[in-house]
């Protein structure tokens, strides 16, 4: 005997029950006809461990999502509690940010996406799967370079970029 489906819960109570968890921010990035592009994301989490792999989730964004995968590749730097700026400058308008891409702050990746020098961590990828998922494109990343620098992450919380308590 099948069991029944239970109801589906509202988008509404979805999202503000996700507003209750905290979330690592980062900022995504890759190359695309040579232009460097990016944006803060917070849906990202590994997958596996062997091989090293994480997942990333974009909301919406078909055409930064279309991009990364003709990119193949792409670079995901978490970002530390003093990077607060670079998260708003890259989760504003399309374009923007390539304006935050000052050379005093960004190198080439393994990926040869950008990659944040003083990111708390950072992986290079390359792109193993994307699928659409209802409002978001889902990513596997499998990890061909990493590195980390000193500092706290920065954290999302409740719409509100936060940092870890002293207790």
């Amino acid at each position: 005997m099948k069991a029944p489906t239970p109801a589906a819960v509202s988008v509404d109570e979805y999202k503000n029950a996700m507003r209750h968890v905290v979330s690592p921010v980062a900022v995504v990035t890759w190359t695309h006809a040579g232009v460097p592009e990016g944006l803060t994301v917070t849906a990202i989490c590994s997958a596996t461990t062997e091989p090293p792999t994480l997942v990333v989730c974009i909301r919406g964004d078909k055409s930064a999502a279309e991009r990364i995968r003709e990119a193949g590749r792409f670079a995901v730097n978490f970002l530390s509690d003093e990077q607060a700026e670079i998260a708003r400058r890259f989760s504003s308008h399309p374009g923007e940010e390539r304006e935050a891409f000052a050379p005093a702050l960004w190198t080439t990746g393994a990926s040869g996406a950008p990659v944040l020098d003083r990111a708390v961590s950072r992986f290079d990828c390359a792109v193993e799967a994307a699928f659409e998922q209802g409002s978001h494109w889902v990513f596997l990343g499998r990890v061909i370079d990493l590195g980390t620098a000193p500092g706290a992450s920065l954290l999302y919380r409740d719409g509100f970029f936060r940092r870890l308590g002293t207790e």
